[in-house]
């Protein structure tokens, strides 16, 4: 659907909340997609939690643990790509829920101001029937609001998401690395006495090699996350545009409802006055 058409249904028609799920359906299709470029995975369904950790240790602690600090010089800069996605997934978690918690009232209201308007009784005629209808928009369009907020929360979770299992797989990345050199590093240390120092130097100019290639790799991955990012905060602007769209919609039924609730209260029947004695 083109931006045009669609723009015409956000606040007008029957039609509104098919609009608004369409429209929400295609982003985060979207969305979970970016992972197969950047993470090599398609990102979970929409309705994730993020569950990767915040503070994963720091897989070159190994090389002191393993009493080959001299190594740590050579791949200390593969701890870059770790510190570039520091992250919260703790945070990043509440603050979906808190959408989430929003998108639901939202719904309960619309829910709510049907069931007020089926109640209304004893009132017909063009009045009533415009009255009605426009209610019937307006409760749409609070449910549209709250499928607006839902969407938020899944391309915001995706987008948190995808920063934490990136994280991970760098992680893990670094991790295999150093540990398939700790045992070769011990043997070149242990053969320094012998070669005067040769093979410490040998192999620390071949691990600091591969750990440059890797570094590249790595760094491709973040340039792509950060284009991966920066179509994540379009969509989210999108959102954010049609969500006001809403706001400013339901904005017109107030005046409209304070004259249909005294044109309603207008044909009440009159309640008779207490008999006097």
């Amino acid at each position: 659907m083109s931006e045009e058409a669609s723009s015409t249904t956000w606040s007008s028609g029957a039609g509104v909340v098919e609009s608004v799920d369409g429209f929400i359906s295609a982003l985060t299709s979207d969305a979970q997609g970016e992972g197969v470029d950047v993470i090599d995975a398609t990102l979970a369904g929409a309705g994730m939690v993020v569950d990767v950790v915040s503070s994963v240790g720091d897989p070159l602690g190994a090389i002191l643990s393993a009493g080959i600090g001299w190594l740590l010089e050579h791949v200390s800069f593969l701890r870059e790509p770790l510190d570039a996605l520091l992250g919260n997934p703790d945070e990043i978690n509440a603050n979906v829920d808190q959408l989430k918690s929003a998108a639901l009232e939202m719904k309960l209201v619309a829910r709510e101001h049907r069931e007020d308007v089926s109640t209304m009784d004893g009132w017909s005629g063009e009045a009533s029937e415009a009255f009605r209808a426009n209610m019937d928009q307006m409760a749409a369009e609070y449910e549209a609001l709250g499928s607006t907020m839902d969407g938020t929360a899944a391309i915001y979770a995706l987008s948190g998401a995808l920063v934490c299992e990136l994280r991970a797989l760098v992680f893990e990345t670094i991790a295999d690395f150093i540990s398939s050199l700790i045992t070769p590093a011990l043997i070149a240390a242990a053969s320094a006495i012998v070669t005067c120092g040769a093979s410490i130097a040998t192999f620390a100019g071949w691990a600091g090699t591969r750990a440059a290639m890797i570094a590249t790799k790595l760094a491709d991955r973040l340039r792509k996350l950060g284009a991966a990012m920066t179509r994540m905060g379009g969509r989210l602007a999108k959102l954010g545009e049609k969500m006001d769209t809403l706001v400013k919609g339901l904005g017109r039924f107030a005046e409209y409802g304070d004259y249909a609730k005294t044109a309603y209260d207008a044909v009440q029947p009159y309640e008779m006055p207490p008999a006097t004695a």
